[in-house]
């Protein structure tokens, strides 16, 4: 078990813990999406008494997609912080100990390599006071047993008066999180709820507020690009190229603004407009097949008039009211059509509904009579 973790209780503690972690939020929007979907895979091939799990790299890479580089990378990222223990380490029959370099063969064949979940001893508030020094003075938060009398009553602010009479009450954020991220925002706040969907998607932007990102943003948003296609310029230009990357982490960003910026700038026309975005490109293609679907079909339809084709129906449907087209498909006798309305067994019913309903009612009546000729006597 590495240094200052213990064996995890559960695949669920295991991955809620990690992906809680600081460090990991601090990863890249890919390598967070790579390390998420590696660790789900080996929490999920884990034994649920002894949290050991052997998934093997062969099969990390098929079922992820993932080249063989980017899993080792990312085991070995866990690895190194001690979220995997390595119980016994991955070995062939040539380079295992005692069989003379595979000439010997020992019955084992390859052994997958056999690691535990960890997670660590610490609460999460000692890993934040570890990691962020400005909280190492907070103070503990501790719990004193209740006293028999009541806490001196002091003077409350009347500007301050509901604060200070519920600060038990948990304060409900003023901007959601949850913004769709193919909607278009108009107004202030959507806007500002809109930017904080983006600091929910994207942990670089989560270093600035909402109100500072929609300044920068509001180009963009005023032109009705969504959520998805800041998140989708910021990885890609406009001419869908991917941008490269230059950094492993989000720390090693010094002006985030400044990165925005770059990234963005490539989604500008030359006069400094935004051009269309990704949504409105897909849109304009959209409308223009259906445009062109609909011109097609009224230009069928004129040459159909053209030519004098008659849409008949078929000759089961012909009644009394299209004697023209009974006359085309040389129809002579119109078939009877059936009877239209409920039949005499469903109106034998209804009646005798109705017949006890009325004599339900004349009955309520007398006896609401006879009650008030005896209260009345």
């Amino acid at each position: 078990m590495p240094r200052g973790m213990r064996r995890a209780g559960s695949q669920k503690e295991w991955l809620r813990t990690l992906k809680e972690d600081l460090e990991t939020l601090e990863l890249r929007c890919d390598g967070y999406a790579n390390l998420t979907r590696i660790a789900n895979l080996i929490a999920w091939a884990a034994n649920w008494s002894t949290m050991c799990s052997r998934p093997t790299i062969a099969r990390l890479v098929e079922v992820t997609g993932l080249s063989q580089a980017t899993v080792k990378r990312w085991v070995r990222w866990l690895r190194v912080r001690g979220w995997l223990g390595t119980v016994e380490e991955g070995s062939t029959c040539q380079f295992r100990k005692g069989t003379a370099a595979g000439l010997l063969d020992d019955g084992l064949g390859n052994r997958a390599a056999v690691w535990v979940l960890a997670v660590p001893r610490r609460s999460r508030a000692d890993r934040l006071r570890d990691h962020d020094p400005r909280c190492v003075d907070l103070p503990e938060r501790t719990s004193e047993p209740p006293t028999g009398s009541l806490p001196e009553r002091t003077r409350v602010d009347p500007t301050r008066t509901r604060e200070e009479r519920s600060p038990s009450r948990p304060r409900e954020p003023r901007i959601s999180p949850h913004w769709p991220l193919h909607a278009t925002a108009r107004t202030k706040r959507d806007k500002i709820a809109l930017c904080e969907r983006l600091r929910a998607e994207a942990p670089i932007l989560r270093r600035v507020t909402a109100w500072y990102l929609r300044w920068w943003l509001s180009a963009f948003i005023d032109e009705g690009w969504t959520a998805a296609d800041v998140l989708h310029a910021l990885d890609s230009r406009a001419d869908d190229s991917r941008w490269t990357y230059t950094w492993s982490s989000v720390s090693e960003i010094r002006h985030v603004p400044g990165w925005v910026r770059h990234r963005l700038a490539a989604w500008l026309d030359g006069e400094g407009r935004p051009v269309a975005s990704r949504s409105q490109r897909r849109a304009a293609v959209d409308a223009a097949r259906r445009a062109g679907q609909e011109a097609r079909r009224r230009e069928w339809a004129a040459m159909r008039a053209a030519a004098g084709w008659v849409e008949a129906p078929a000759p089961d449907a012909v009644t009394e009211d299209c004697p023209v087209v009974a006359a085309v498909l040389g129809v002579t006798e119109v078939p009877e059509q059936p009877a239209v309305g409920p039949n005499a067994a469903f109106v034998a019913a209804r009646a005798e509904m109705e017949r006890r309903r009325r004599e339900k009612e004349a009955a309520e009546l007398e006896a609401l009579a006879a009650w008030r000729a005896r209260r009345l006597s």
